[in-house]
Parts: C-alpha cells; structure tokens; sequence
C-alpha cells in the first residue's frame, strides 16, 4: 500500500484484527515528507500466517491518521 506522508516526523504503520488486537507493526520510525510503499506479506508478529478474517491496517503519522479494511481469503 502507498502512504502519502504530508509531515515529517514518527509514521507507524501497524495491522489490526476485528477485536482491536494488534496483529504486526509494519512500521515505525521517522520518515521524511513523501511518498513511501508498504508491504504486508500476510504474517503476524510471530512470523504465522494469519487467517481469513477482516484487518485493520492503520497508519498514524503528525498529519492525522487513516484506517484502511483488508479482507484475508485463501
């Protein structure tokens, strides 16, 4: 996925389950004004593959924060 970041400073990029529970942080440092791409290969914060559901990926940056739905099917 693309993340647009508008304003310098911390950026975290994290995957969340229908529950609420954080699934993987993809990322979380600082990042310059830009345009960056981020990769979720399906995995969670053990290294297993997660199963069909609904996620939640959710990037918080200084400019706001944004909520994007991803549904897992195999």
């Amino acid at each position: 996925m693309d993340v647009r970041v508008d304003t310098a400073g911390q950026v975290k990029v994290m995957v969340f389950n229908i529950v609420g529970e954080e699934v993987v942080k993809l990322l979380d440092q600082y990042e310059s004004v830009g345009n960056y791409r981020v990769f979720w290969d399906g995995h969670n914060k053990n290294g297993a593959l997660v199963g069909n559901a609904l996620y939640f990926i959710v990037t918080v940056q200084p400019s706001g924060h944004m909520v994007r739905q991803v549904i897992v099917l195999k």
